[in-house]
């Protein structure tokens, strides 16, 4: 049986090792990334949204997106694969599941990502046609867990892959969790030994900003690798200079970024995510305010007007400049080589 890092270089054969992915971040990822990912032999992906009824933005926009993805890669051939993935929150997949299956199904990406869903029945859904449309182009589900039992409920789904998300992750993840440290092993370990005829590939996701939390994860069980707020500094990304210029000038991660669902309160958004699920961001002057006015009414202007939260994982602090995406990827993977050559990894 091949291992996972082979399995997933023959489900993305353009991908070099080891395989470097691009976060599927919702607002923050765009045809451009995902091809300066892939073009440098990651995979990249393209953060889709959580609505794709009829007439939705999210529907429209990703659309848009995949076609000019295909412009940029110079596929001619419609009936080609892509070979980039899509990223979607499946909160409410049972009211959209036809239409993005459709999308899917003209323009042939490799992968899809799965997130956030509310009932696991989604996911099963949701996987079930998404294999179905895909079989001829080989289309590989990834979904998004965070403790074990979602791991073991995400391949008795039939995820193809499984991307691994420890709480020093940005942005939404399991609101119970644990590090990579410790999730990574002990997911390893049940795959293993309670799927012995299965070869599910596991991507480390949370905290990994450089090749040596590659290197680290790889040794944990990781077949590869998933890197989201150090890819929010690259030049594709289209989050705002303010934003990586915030991201920048953070250090000391473990004191300047929260886990907390007060991230979408202050947003007004904390009905929108499901209760299962929570996120990490920048400390500011905001969250300071709501925390004082917390015995309040919360009669603040933020409340009116939600500003912005800029969520980022607790490696945000190994930041230190923006760089193209395509350099982000072969930087990493040559650091990561060097440092399993040297301990023999």
């Amino acid at each position: 049986m091949p291992t996972g890092a082979e399995t997933l270089q023959q489900f993305f054969p353009a991908t070099s090792r080891p395989l470097i992915c691009n976060a599927p971040m919702a607002f923050s990822t765009n045809a451009r990334m995902a091809v300066a990912v892939a073009k440098a032999g990651g995979l990249g992906l393209i953060g889709g949204g959580a609505d794709f009824t009829a007439s939705s933005p999210d529907l429209a926009n990703l659309r848009q997106q995949l076609i000019y993805a295909r412009q940029l890669l110079g596929i001619v051939d419609l009936n080609a694969p892509l070979p980039i993935g899509v990223g979607c929150l499946t909160m409410k997949s049972d009211i959209w599941k036809d239409n993005f299956v459709l999308l899917v199904n003209e323009h042939r990406p490799v992968a899809v990502w799965l997130f956030a869903c509310t009932r696991r029945s989604q996911h099963t859904e949701l996987i079930r046609a998404l294999q179905k449309t895909g079989r001829d182009w080989g289309l590989k589900v990834i979904v998004q867990v965070g403790t074990v039992e979602s791991a073991k409920e995400a391949i008795d789904d039939g995820a193809d892959i499984l991307s691994v998300q420890g709480s020093d992750a940005g942005g939404h993840q399991f609101k119970q969790g644990a590090s990579l440290m410790t999730l990574l092993p002990d997911v390893s370990d049940m795959v293993r030994r309670e799927y012995p005829a299965k070869n599910i590939p596991l991507l480390a996701a949370g905290g990994i900003m450089d090749g040596r939390g590659v290197a680290a994860a790889l040794m944990l069980g990781a077949s590869g690798i998933v890197m989201g707020t150090r890819f929010l500094c690259t030049t594709e990304c289209p989050a705002s200079e303010q934003v990586k210029a915030t991201l920048i000038a953070t250090h000391d991660g473990a004191s300047s970024t929260l886990k907390s669902r007060v991230h979408d309160e202050i947003q007004s958004r904390a009905e929108f995510w499901p209760s299962q699920y929570s996120g990490r961001a920048i400390v500011s002057d905001v969250h300071r305010k709501w925390d004082a006015e917390s015995n309040k009414n919360k009669d603040l202007d933020t409340v009116r007007a939600p500003p912005a939260i800029v969520w980022a994982g607790a490696g945000v602090g190994q930041i230190e400049s923006v760089l193209d995406a395509g350099i982000v990827v072969i930087d990493t993977q040559a650091q990561a080589r060097q440092l399993i050559q040297a301990f023999n990894i």
